[in-house]
């Protein structure tokens, strides 16, 4: 049995968000409750819980993606279905291969502060150039409604 991960309603006037990071990658278990994927929108970040133990299945919408509400992120088998899908989905690691590190997203050196990936894709839309706008969000950090002023 599988079961969908999808956007959950992000607030009254949110209707829109980014997918920041996967916790979990294809392949792996995961618990009920167990947060699995990270959003983030200009007014909030969010992880989004898996509701069904089991291993997640597939992985739809990928890191900085932009994802609406109710859209499908992923699938979690569940039952019988996880048992089978873990040893094939899973990665297999040689044991002469070194571990490979995710890469870290680099800050573009001439902001002074964070910037929403939305902000990020407003501005290229736009062709602006933030490193003079000032930050209104969480610690400074520049939003969409930033780069729309």
């Amino acid at each position: 049995m599988s079961y969908e991960i999808k956007v959950p309603a992000l607030g009254e006037s949110i209707v829109e968000a980014t997918v920041a990071r996967w916790l979990k990658r294809a392949g792996e278990a995961v618990a009920a409750g167990e947060a699995v994927v990270e959003l983030e929108t200009d007014k909030v970040n969010l992880e989004v819980a898996s509701d069904q133990a089991g291993v997640i299945a597939a992985i739809t919408k990928g890191e900085g993606d932009v994802v609406a509400v109710g859209d499908v992120l992923g699938s979690v088998s569940s039952g019988d279905a996880a048992v089978v899908a873990a040893p094939v989905a899973a990665p297999v690691a040689t044991p002469a291969a070194a571990p490979v590190a995710a890469p870290t997203p680099t800050p573009d050196p001439r902001l002074p502060t964070p910037v929403t990936p939305v902000a990020h894709r407003v501005a290229a839309e736009h062709a602006l150039d933030l490193s003079g706008v000032p930050g209104s969000g969480p610690g400074g950090r520049v939003t969409k409604e930033d780069v729309l002023k």
